[in-house]
């Protein structure tokens, strides 16, 4: 009996690769589509998430500083001024009789 003899299944691999250069570069190029498409889309999300970050921490800005206008005209408020004026500080409007004006040439 001759034994027969069959070519390593890696040699015959090599040899329709060498034959079909297209199919591996075509290979090649869907992988590294792919991995194009998924580095995208992390860094889609990535910014998406940061951007989320951003609107938020903008809104509590906004907020406080709704919040400190409105303290801001409580605070300057005339009436809120005067009474604080007379009761703390001892002021009291002047009398017709105790102004002095001064001129100057």
């Amino acid at each position: 009996m001759t034994k027969r003899r069959y070519p390593s299944l890696m040699k015959m691999l090599l040899q329709d690769l060498l034959q079909h250069k297209w199919v591996l570069l075509l290979s090649v190029v869907v992988i590294g589509n792919a991995l194009s498409i998924v580095y995208t889309a992390h860094l889609n999300r990535q910014l998406t998430g940061e951007r989320d970050d951003l609107l938020s921490h903008r809104d509590t800005l906004d907020r406080e500083w709704r919040h400190l206008v409105v303290e801001q005209n409580a605070l300057t408020e005339h009436s809120r001024v005067e009474r604080i004026a007379q009761e703390q500080l001892g002021m009291r409007d002047v009398e017709t009789e105790q102004e002095v004006l001064v001129s100057w040439q």
